[in-house]
């Protein structure tokens, strides 16, 4: 008997435009799927900051528990040398005594003494959204110049003392000023018992972009120069006319070093924010002021990473994410610790 080979069977193979259709179906689903991880990411990101706001929040109790007081903006010891950030002062409740303990507050910020510590960088103090160094290195008297550590929350000053019988109008004032006649209006020691607005509808942190290190590149990193002088002393300028001037303002002021020093009080560098300019605006330098700046009507205000708006730490201890939409009526009003404002949970 004769047996016949069986014919093999043969496979057929991907066509050109097969591969490419099922190139193209990958591709697209990438593109689809792309976004919603990134979304998912800056979520997480913009939880981890807010529960850094959420931290500061309550170390600023646990301060206040202590010494019947909210920790001062700054100080105003011998030549300012007491100049430290209210950060500085909570450092003990964030599970930081260790490098509170190294701090000197007799010398300088820029003092040998104080470098260990001003050098250090805190994860507490820095929004994950936000990959800026606002400077390479920081000026230490007698040694060489060392990385600084820096900061992404400022805390709230309020809106201008020049409004405000020179007064801040938030929760901040400066410890031990009542000896020093051009600040001494800015002395009265704030306690719980004076935000009679309510902790809930009071300010007390939120966020800043901080500075590319000196780049010309615009964007929330910049700080800009407006078309306008400082006000006098007790000057009352309606904010809406701060908020327009530097809205329009197109002129960099040459210092992208936001967010720079997490122990410095001076504002815009580490220490605080106003609440002139509404959440991811423009920041704003006068026409001929300089730096650093610590009290007077000063348009540096809140910004972040975060699509839509920014974190801002409330005095009772939340946080809430307030929008860029939010009405400026509404931004100013959470900024004072004893205006009056009515304040609409629901308009942030």
């Amino acid at each position: 008997m004769t047996t016949w080979p069986t014919e093999r069977s043969h496979r057929r193979a991907f066509t050109l435009i097969e591969v490419l259709v099922v190139i193209a179906i990958i591709g697209l689903l990438i593109a689809l799927l792309l976004p919603a991880v990134q979304a998912a990411r800056e979520a997480a990101r913009r939880a981890q900051c807010a529960n850094h706001l959420k931290q500061l929040g309550l170390a600023v109790h646990s301060y206040c528990d202590i010494n019947d007081a909210l920790p001062p903006a700054a100080s105003t010891g011998p030549e300012w040398s007491n100049n430290f950030s209210m950060k500085v002062r909570i450092l003990p409740f964030l599970e930081q005594g260790a490098l509170f303990d190294s701090l000197n507050m007799s010398f300088f910020q820029e003092s040998a003494p104080n470098a260990t510590c001003l050098t250090t960088m805190v994860s507490t103090f820095l929004c994950p959204s936000d990959g800026n160094v606002p400077c390479g290195t920081y000026p230490v008297s007698g040694l060489a110049p060392r990385q600084v550590g820096y900061t992404s929350y400022p805390n709230n000053l309020g809106t201008t003392p020049t409004n405000n019988g020179g007064q801040y109008d938030g929760p901040a004032y400066f410890m031990g000023a009542a000896g020093i006649p051009s600040v001494a209006r800015l002395a009265p020691i704030v306690t719980l018992a004076s935000i009679t607005d309510g902790t809930a509808n009071t300010a007390l942190w939120s966020e800043m972009v901080r500075g590319k290190n000196g780049t010309t590149i615009e964007g929330p990193n910049q700080v800009y120069r407006m078309a306008m002088s400082p006000p006098a002393t007790n000057a009352y300028v309606p904010l809406v006319i701060y908020l327009n001037a530097c809205r329009n303002a197109t002129t960099l002021a040459g210092f992208d070093s936001k967010g720079q020093v997490w122990g410095s009080d001076f504002a815009a560098q580490g220490g605080g924010y106003s609440h002139i300019m509404t959440p991811n605006l423009k920041a704003c330098l006068f026409q001929s002021q300089s730096l650093p700046v610590e009290y007077s009507a000063l348009c540096v205000g809140a910004s972040s990473f975060h699509p839509g708006g920014v974190n801002v730490g409330f005095l009772d201890g939340s946080v809430r994410f307030v929008k860029d939409s939010v009405n400026p009526q509404t931004w100013w009003g959470i900024a004072t610790k004893a205006g009056g404002e009515v304040i609409d949970a629901g308009s942030l």
